[in-house]
């Protein structure tokens, strides 16, 4: 029965490792937000005034200061700072980013509050379940922070002996410190682009995101390739704060100033014709009222006194005579085109490329605004197929592209070139099928568009807004009130609650890229990812791979070496001893075999001082590995059984042991049994080398930590030798009485007669009944062999025995030891 349990448990085996390492492997990724995160913050809180007056693109903010643009002490109260940064009489208040003009200290009083970064980045995080736990003592989360992924394990800290000990150290995978000084600073910055008064100077400070690849590489790897932390806690905050309300408001503007645009008041009652894109119809024109508000759509340029003139339509004259003209943009002349030409000259769009750090008289972006210009017909007449329910790329009508001022966007003049004569002869082609048309460059264009930005102009679905419930065979004037309720079908037929949402999620989207835009500017967050010179993919999981190389490596002798005694007189422990000595003298020789060799696979990279390192570490562990499966070997009396507890061994450590994952991102079970893997503090150790030593050099930092490891690790191999020693006494019984249990002694010793050994063996205590020290050092051969016969560890069933055989016949000396055990009932 014990040889077929053995089977059984060889059969499962692959399930063990198979299903074990699947089950530990499942999904870990969702879990990166486990790691452990920490937030250090140096900075101090300040007295901030904010005024956020959107309507008139004024945008003020800065930190108080007095006189000498010292910051005003945020202990105080909010009145005495006040008085130390205003002045009545000038109605100038002190700033960082420069003295303001406001007009009454309840103004100031109205928009001023105390300010520190933390405050912003928690007002990103999950809110606290109770306030009365101090921040400094909170395990806080940030929301989700895209499908399946967020940080649930952030610190804060604030007190500076605990950030000293903290940054870039051990306990903490992702760190933000924020400088002293940032809040100050990034305020100033800000506040600045929008105020003209010469500033003082002042040191600048920043954000700094560390994290590494030594604690576990695969994590590494994660965060340099998705960096959430830049965007999630920290940006992410600020931005809320510094653009707090902008969308809305940004949206309020656009919506009221586009309503003033489009909308037309006639003084007295006017005709408006059937839109001409849709063709006349008889009995199709309506008369619009004196003194009530319309929106209109177009018109040809040839009006008469009875009709509205182009420019107060939103898309002016769209017939095909004017677009397929050269200066088509001007004649088009309507609300939209119009626009886009005023843009290029209103003030605003300095500020605007001024917050962006763009040099409108040296950048391109001034050559594709005039282009835009240029060529904002074909714009103008794709948003009037749009909102008269006309698919675009069905369109066919003729439209003249306009290339004059191409050579503002520095192309190469051999592409500029290229450019220009294909453009002509689309332009002066005399098929009207090969001139520009979206019916036959749309979806061209379309297709670069998803290639480039992801947009897909096909997912837009056209919707008529010009649906007159006066004349309903009048696609060209609407009320007001028509136009809004259009409007909103229009943005619902597109998945929009309606356009003001719409509104919403196109600003948003654009502060986002200002914003983002703005901190790329000043340069305010700095990552760091330790280990990244050395962050190869075969040098990282290559540390895995070495371990298992060991840990096999010093498991197969046990298959070429064996557990027998070959000393007639020795004791437990020396017998113990040797047959160590035995395995860590062919481990120094597999280590350093295994170290040159990798120094031929491109692990050189990491440097001689880290290989060094690397050589003396695996030498130790190849040490714990061999006190690991000696005491694992010598505990069970069936080397097979010890055998497979060292596979199982094997399999806890590649599953649950840091080598691919760390464990808190696997399931909680792996996570717990980790602490008892030897990979976890070996591959802790290993990941110092390569990626601290490696980088660094040798360090206090990285050798105490490696020490902490190899601390850890010592305990293992004191656990393990305690274990080998205990099954070497064992097994030394077994080969010098027969069985390593008194009792099964004693009964061999009843059956020879040995009265005499049995009464020096036997000592008559409750406790310690067997006297085994006071026996001689030899092996009883006698009693060995009657012993086992007495008690034989398997036995054979009977119909096995009444089996004819026809012999064993080996295929080599080698296969003898295993038949020996096979065959041999006494084994």
């Amino acid at each position: 029965m014990k040889r077929i349990s053995k089977f059984i448990g060889i059969a499962l085996i692959p399930i063990l490792y198979g299903v074990t390492c699947l089950i530990a492997f499942w999904n870990p990724t969702i879990n990166l937000g486990k790691a452990p995160v920490a937030i250090l913050n140096e900075d101090k809180t300040v007295w901030v005034y904010k005024n956020n007056d959107m309507e008139n693109f004024d945008f003020k903010i800065g930190v108080l200061t007095d006189k000498n643009y010292k910051s005003v002490d945020s202990s105080i109260s909010k009145d005495q700072a006040i008085q130390i940064a205003y002045e009545q009489q000038n109605q100038t208040l002190y700033t960082n980013a420069g003295t303001m003009t406001i007009s009454s200290q309840e103004d100031i009083a109205n928009h001023i509050f105390k300010f520190n970064v933390w405050d912003v980045i928690k007002s990103v995080l999950n809110p606290k379940t109770d306030e009365n736990i101090k921040d400094e003592d909170y395990v806080f989360s940030s929301p989700e922070l895209k499908e399946d992924m967020a940080f649930s394990n952030i610190r804060y800290i604030s007190y500076e002996s605990e950030i000293e000990k903290q940054w870039k150290g051990k306990k903490y995978y992702v760190q933000a410190k924020i400088d002293e000084g940032f809040g100050e600073y990034l305020i100033k910055q800000v506040g600045s682009i929008f105020n003209k008064n010469s500033l003082p100077q002042s040191q600048k400070a920043n954000i700094n995101i560390w994290t590494t690849f030594e604690r576990n590489f695969i994590f590494g790897y994660y965060l340099n390739s998705m960096m959430e932390m830049k965007s999630a806690l920290i940006v992410k905050g600020i931005e809320k704060f510094l653009g707090e309300n902008i969308p809305s408001a940004i949206s309020n503007i656009i919506y009221k100033n586009f309503y003033k645009q489009v909308t037309y008041t006639p003084t007295k009652n006017e005709i408006v014709n059937r839109s001409q894109r849709l063709g006349f119809i008889d009995n199709s024109s309506i008369t619009i009222e004196a003194g009530k508000q319309y929106v209109v759509s177009d018109a040809k340029n040839t009006s008469t006194d009875k009709q509205i003139s182009s420019a107060n339509r939103i898309f002016g004259d769209v017939s095909a005579e004017v677009t397929k003209t050269n200066d088509a943009a001007k004649n088009t002349n309507g609300i939209l085109t119009n626009t886009i030409a005023n843009i290029l000259q209103d003030p605003k769009l300095q500020t605007i490329a001024k917050l962006l750090n763009i040099d409108l008289s040296s950048s391109k972006l001034s050559g594709y605004l005039a282009v835009l210009n240029d060529n904002s017909h074909i714009i103008n007449k794709y948003f009037y197929d749009i909102m008269h329910g006309i698919d675009p790329f069905t369109d066919d009508q003729v439209m003249w592209i306009n290339i004059d001022n191409i050579d503002k966007l520095g192309l190469d003049k051999k592409v500029e070139l290229v450019i220009k004569l294909l453009i002509t002869g689309i332009n002066n082609s005399p098929v009207d099928n090969l001139k520009f048309s979206f019916k036959t460059y749309l979806p061209k264009i379309n297709s670069l568009l998803i290639e480039k930005t992801g947009i897909d102009l096909k997912a837009i679905k056209p919707y008529e807004v010009f649906a007159s419930n006066t004349n309903t065979l009048n696609r060209n004037a609407v009320t007001i009130a028509e136009f809004t309720a259009n409007m909103d079908k229009f943005a619902q037929a597109n998945n929009f609650a309606s356009q003001f949402a719409f509104l919403n999620t196109a600003t948003s989207k654009i502060l986002d890229q200002i914003q983002h835009k703005l901190f790329d500017k000043f340069k305010v967050v700095n990552i760091e990812i330790a280990g990244l010179k050395n962050g190869i993919y075969g040098i990282g999981i290559g540390e895995f791979f070495i371990l298992i190389g060991l840990f096999v490596g010093t498991f197969m002798q046990t298959f070429i070496y064996d557990r027998a005694r070959r000393t007639k007189k020795l004791k437990t422990g020396k017998w113990y001893t040797s047959k160590t000595l035995l395995m860590l003298t062919t481990g120094i020789l597999q280590v350093s075999a295994l170290t040159i060799a990798l120094s031929f696979t491109g692990w050189i990279a990491i440097g001689s001082a880290a290989m060094f390192s690397v050589w003396v570490w695996l030498l130790f562990v190849d040490l714990i590995f061999v006190l690991t499966i000696q005491g694992l070997w010598f505990l069970i009396k069936d080397e097979t059984v010890s055998k497979v507890l060292i596979i199982i061994y094997l399999v806890i450590n590649i599953s649950s042991g840091w080598g691919t994952f760390p464990s808190f991102m696997q399931f909680e079970f792996f996570h717990k049994i980790s602490f008892v893997a030897e990979f976890t503090y070996v591959l802790h150790g290993l990941g110092a080398i390569v990626y601290g030593v490696g980088e660094h050099g040798f360090n206090t930092t990285d050798t105490l930590y490696i020490m902490q490891q190899a601390g850890i690790l010592l305990a293992f191999g004191v656990f393990f030798v305690l274990l080998g020693l205990i099954g070497a006494r064992n097994r030394n019984r077994e080969i010098r009485f027969g069985s390593f249990m008194g009792k099964h002694v004693v009964d061999g010793m009843n059956s020879l007669g040995m009265v005499k050994e049995l009464g020096d063996f036997q000592s008559g205590r409750k406790f310690f009944k067997y006297n085994w020290n006071k026996m001689s050092d030899d092996i009883y051969l006698e009693l060995s062999q009657e012993v086992r016969r007495l008690h034989p560890f398997e036995g054979q069933f009977e119909w096995y025995k009444k089996r004819q055989n026809d012999g064993v016949y080996p295929p080599n000396e080698t296969d003898m030891d295993i038949m020996k055990r096979n065959d041999d009932v006494e084994v």
